[in-house]
């Protein structure tokens, strides 16, 4: 056989039906196999380098546009098919035998004089196979959106949020071995110089972390921000330590300082991520950004201030002047008995040389006593203790007031975004616990000192801030002290995490974290429904076009057509109608008649030299008409 007729034979009408066929088929199965991968794993997600280059080269509508649409001409283009009416195709063979039955093989078929030579239309009550295949052209259109709009909606990839399961482990402050490790070493004794600035850092950021934390600020709504060892928190610590990689904070070694003498340093992180099948292949598939949900451990409080109730506690303060040259230095001693237990702490500051009195106007004392003793262990609370405090002379529209403490250890939602973390509380019950004796000791410390460093010689921070924004209301006072003192809570844990996590986590001083990775990419999340109707809309078009082309091949064994005139083109049609002496016929007579004509397609004999096979040409009006009418059409 030679290359010719191979060649001839492969792309004949029947053969190109059949690769059209075959191409739809594996387009098809392409889409089954391509939205069955997006079901199975939820949010299929192109690599990096595709997706960089969306977001910087290319406009995406039209890159993927274009795509789409060479991706269903291809799924539909055929012999003898209009640009863009690539349905029409699998209706060519078809239509074509069936055009030859009822042009050819008719007598002759009525055409009217006052709408000129075409084919197509329905005549009386007879529908003729030619007609059939008219109306499937004009469907052809809506079935061709139907497939654009379906592919469109199939490979458009779009911004999608693809969850990566995250697990590890972090620090848990409620482990017994912890515990004792901490017991041991809050009562070690002559604290060394490597713990000196772990004192000056908490004297600064505690102070920094309860202002932080107050939500309104002289009754309107604040958003603070607050940071600590390099990490940014949304108004508090939550008592958390990051466990995110990329929010861990600094990176210097903090050598020795660790545990207690912590006051910075990188905090090492243990989480991994569960890639599924994309496990070793991780790097090309970080997005465009990534944001993070874990739940962890937190620390926080219930913290109540209200006007001291004299008839339970009591609160004093006794000064001792001492006078000099400039200033008198006076020399204080705060007392606070609550149920039965005490407290006291000295605080110094500086009054006028003469009165020994502050200037109200300018000046103020505010004293501050947590009771009991945070240092006893006999009397100590570690559920429940209470912050005494009182304003003198700036300060005196704070009255004697006791803030109830109730610490605990909760389980907390921690968003980890925009390189801020945010901690919720997770309101649950049996997700709360009392705190143990050392911590809560630690935490009661710690406001101690801060309270004794806060007061200068002249002013107290706290107190001008309350200045500032109380308002002179004392419910707006409290609610902010509430805050305030909860955020020190909250920091103090988060320090001491910490300082004890940079030192290495014993697996009996671990807990497990769980939460999720959402990296911001470009892909295709499954949407069942809309993948369904997908299914359903590109599997019809395959349906109908396998089904034309099977009838199409039974029509051509029937009745084999001219291969060299095609019935279904419009410009063998036009040249058929206007050709020869049909011409001179239809322009003959009288054009106001509305009579119709009969016609019929002849072959033209090759001696003749046409460059057409066929030719219409109008039939005598001798013929009987009667026996046109089981084949004739008028259009």
């Amino acid at each position: 056989m030679s290359l010719a007729k191979l060649v001839q034979m492969l792309w004949s009408p029947t053969s190109q039906l059949v690769w059209i066929v075959f191409g739809q088929t594996i387009v098809v199965v392409f889409a089954w196999a391509f939205i069955g991968e997006i079901m199975l794993v939820d949010v299929l997600t192109l690599p990096d380098h595709i997706v960089h280059l969306i977001l910087d080269y290319v406009d995406l509508n039209y890159f993927v546009g274009y795509y789409f649409i060479a991706l269903h001409i291809c799924h539909q283009k055929g012999v003898s098919a209009p640009p863009l009416r690539a349905d029409y195709t699998a209706q060519a063979s078809y239509c074509d035998s069936a055009e030859h039955v009822d042009l050819c093989h008719a007598p002759a078929t009525k055409i009217s004089r006052a709408t000129g030579p075409h084919i197509g239309g329905l005549c009386g009550d007879h529908t003729s196979a030619l007609e059939v295949c008219t109306i499937l052209n004009e469907l052809s259109g809506d079935v061709f959106d139907v497939g654009l709009y379906s592919w469109s909606t199939l490979l458009l990839p779009t911004p999608v949020r693809w969850p990566v399961g995250m697990v590890g482990t972090e620090l848990d402050l409620g482990s017994a071995a912890f515990v004792s490790q901490l017991n041991t070493d809050l009562f070690k004794q002559n604290p060394n110089s490597v713990q000196a600035p772990a004192f000056e850092v908490t004297n600064v950021l505690t102070l920094l972390s309860g202002i932080a934390a107050v939500d309104f600020e002289g009754g309107v709504k604040t958003s603070s921000m607050f940071s600590f060892n390099g990490v940014s928190y949304n108004q508090s610590t939550g008592g958390i330590v990051p466990v995110v990689e990329d929010y861990s904070g600094s990176s210097n070694s903090p050598g020795a300082a660790v545990g207690l003498a912590f006051f910075g340093g990188k905090v090492p992180v243990n989480t991994s991520f569960e890639w599924g099948r994309l496990a070793s292949d991780t790097s090309t598939h970080q997005g465009i950004a990534q944001n993070y949900t874990v739940t962890q451990q937190g620390v926080t409080a219930n913290v109540t201030c209200q006007p001291i109730d004299r008839s339970q506690n009591s609160f004093s303060t006794i000064n001792f002047t001492t006078p000099g040259p400039l200033y008198a230095f006076v020399t204080w001693n705060a007392t606070a008995n609550c149920a039965g237990n005490s407290n006291s702490q000295i605080y110094f500051t500086a009054a006028n040389v003469t009165t020994g009195l502050m200037d109200p106007a300018s000046e103020g004392f505010l004293p501050v006593v947590v009771c009991p003793n945070p240092e006893s262990i006999t009397t100590f609370n570690p559920n429940k203790f209470y912050i005494f405090m009182a304003g003198l002379y700036k300060y005196s529209f704070l009255p004697t007031t006791v803030c109830e403490v109730v610490p605990y250890l909760t389980t907390v939602n921690v968003t980890y975004n925009g390189g801020i973390i945010s901690v919720d509380p997770i309101a649950t019950p049996g997700l709360t616990s009392n705190l143990n004796l050392p911590l809560s000791q630690y935490i009661a410390t710690v406001i101690t000192y801060q309270s004794g460093s806060n007061q200068a010689m002249t002013k107290n921070p706290v107190g001008d801030f309350l200045t500032a924004y109380g308002n002179n209301d004392t419910s707006v006072i409290y609610s902010e002290l509430e805050d305030y003192w909860r955020g020190i809570v909250e920091f103090a844990s988060t320090k001491l995490r910490s300082g004890y996590t940079a030192s290495g986590v014993p697996s009996n001083m671990a807990r497990s974290t769980s939460g999720t990775m959402y990296v911001m990419t470009y892909g295709w999340k499954s949407k069942a429904y809309t993948y369904i109707f997908l299914l359903v809309a590109i599997t019809l078009v395959w349906g109908i076009t396998v089904l034309a082309a099977v009838h199409g091949f039974t029509q051509e064994k029937i009745h084999a057509s001219d291969p060299s005139f095609d019935f279904s083109d419009p410009i063998d049609l036009i040249m058929a109608a206007y050709g020869e002496r049909s011409e001179l016929e239809l322009l003959q007579g009288d054009k106001d008649k509305m009579d119709d004509i009969s016609v019929c397609f002849e072959d033209v004999p090759e001696e003749e030299g046409s460059i057409i096979s066929k030719r219409l040409v109008v039939v005598p009006e001798a013929l009987p008409m009667t026996a046109l009418l089981s084949e004739d059409r008028e259009v």
